[in-house]
């Protein structure tokens, strides 16, 4: 049950919302869904961000731009429009059901980082930035915000901010029992290729041990080669995730799938090419 004196907050400006979360039990709110996560009687303030201009989708100088108020749905659409965004949108079409992906926000999403989140996987194979609101606003990449422990300071998310790649190829798979359960994890690769010879890779993924891995042995290993089958089974004794066992599943059996899975996906891309 939510605090019987609780206070609702509609600022129509950013810092206005910034100066706000710095009190106590005072959060953010866009699509409520964080309030599911969130011990409710610890809440005593919810600022709105509906009046705050940040849900929308920019395209400019190469460069997408996704506000943080935008929705799971918002950008499943967008990149069925625009052909662009084909990878995050990927992951976002099986995260959670029709009516969540409705409410969850892009930037509540990447502030709470739950260990089943569709999203952070994606978005660092996207090399992606975000722009942050605190006492001052900057522009970081999102491997940095989790590296160094921006996440859990208070602050604003305004913008995600992906380069415009459209010779980049990539993919993503997310296991789950059934397609709107939590996913265990997510892997996503994302890479670029002329003549079929990989000249960068980008692996990443969520769920494990840490929450979240730069699998870069793998990388390495794939860089200046062609994935031909040989090379993808080389590749996969490389990406060598680590996992937590849980009631469900072992550490070691999450480490198998997700090396099957990890091949599947680099079989997935070779057809591509």
């Amino acid at each position: 049950m939510l605090h019987q004196n609780l206070e609702w907050f509609f600022p129509h400006k950013v810092e206005e919302a910034v100066k706000l979360i710095e009190q106590q039990g005072v959060i953010l709110h866009g699509g409520g869904t964080r309030i599911l996560k969130t011990s409710p009687k610890s809440i005593r303030g919810l600022v709105d961000v509906g009046k705050l201009n940040l849900n929308y989708i920019h395209h400019a100088d190469k460069q997408i731009s996704i506000g943080a108020a935008s929705t799971y749905d918002d950008v499943i659409r967008y990149s069925a429009k625009t052909k662009k965004l084909s990878l995050l949108a990927q992951a976002l079409s099986e995260a959670a059901s029709t009516p969540l992906r409705n409410r969850i926000t892009i930037g509540g999403s990447l502030k709470d980082f739950p260990i089943w989140s569709s999203l952070y996987a994606p978005l660092l194979a996207l090399n992606a930035q975000i722009e942050i609101a605190d006492k001052h606003d900057k522009v970081i990449s999102l491997e940095e915000y989790l590296e160094t422990g921006v996440i859990k300071t208070k602050h604003l998310i305004k913008r995600i901010i992906v380069e415009d790649e459209p010779h980049l190829i990539g993919g993503v798979k997310r296991f789950a029992l059934i397609r709107f359960e939590y996913p265990l994890f997510t892997v996503a690769v994302a890479l670029r290729v002329k003549k079929k010879i990989i000249s960068e890779a980008r692996i990443y993924i969520t769920g494990v041990k840490g929450r979240h891995k730069h699998c870069k042995r793998a990388e390495h290993f794939l860089l200046e080669k062609e994935l031909t089958d040989d090379i993808i089974q080389q590749a996969t004794k490389h990406f060598t995730p680590k996992f937590v066992s849980d009631y469900k599943y072992s550490a070691e059996y999450k480490e198998q799938t997700a090396k099957v899975f990890f091949t599947d996906l680099l079989q997935e891309l070779k057809g591509k090419l």
